[in-house]
């Protein structure tokens, strides 16, 4: 178990332009042990990661690094929690779906189904281009792991009311294939 100490000060280079980068490599480290994830949700590392991925500095594989982190954190109950809290949760995921590819959107959409796919403190109706922004990842360059979860999603959202995107993107009725269609 990493001591809070440590956590507290990888969590704090996050702020850092200089840090952030070797940062998000030893909190996903850590953050791979599970006993560790609960340290990093006390040390405030979901805000500080989303604020990261929010900010222009990080690019390629340490933002990778970072949604992966943030994914994981949101296997702790309060992690996911302060993930729904957090006002530029969903707008950053959809903007790191437009820009990334491959695992980054795989994570993303991970952290989208937290946020939208079931529990208490659901966004209903999604935001349009929360939707669009899934669809569209669906399309391009995403795994296969990915690919579930982002159906699942749309099947979990497509529940609670019709999805008036097609596959494009565009305005219209959806005419993606659920596994109950």
């Amino acid at each position: 178990m990493c001591p809070p100490l440590v956590m507290d000060r990888v969590v704090g280079l996050l702020k850092d332009p200089v840090g952030a980068k070797p940062a998000t490599k030893v909190l996903l480290a850590l953050c791979l042990v599970e006993g560790n994830r609960c340290a990093a949700v006390g040390a405030r590392a979901v805000g500080e990661v989303v604020e990261l991925l929010a900010g222009a500095g990080l690019e390629g594989g340490a933002v990778e690094r970072a949604l992966a982190v943030l994914e994981l954190l949101c296997t702790v109950a309060e992690g996911a929690e302060e993930v729904r809290g957090h006002a530029l949760a969903v707008p950053v995921m959809v903007e790191v779906m437009g820009r990334m590819s491959g695992r980054a959107k795989e994570y993303a959409i991970s952290v989208l189904c937290v946020i939208l796919g079931g529990g208490e403190n659901t966004v209903e109706p999604p935001p349009e281009v929360v939707v669009r922004a899934v669809v569209m990842a669906l399309q391009g360059d995403c795994s296969a792991r990915g690919r579930r979860k982002g159906a699942q999603l749309l099947k979990v959202l497509k529940e609670n009311g019709p999805l008036d995107f097609t596959e494009d993107g565009r305005q219209g009725t959806s005419s993606i294939k659920f596994d109950d269609d």
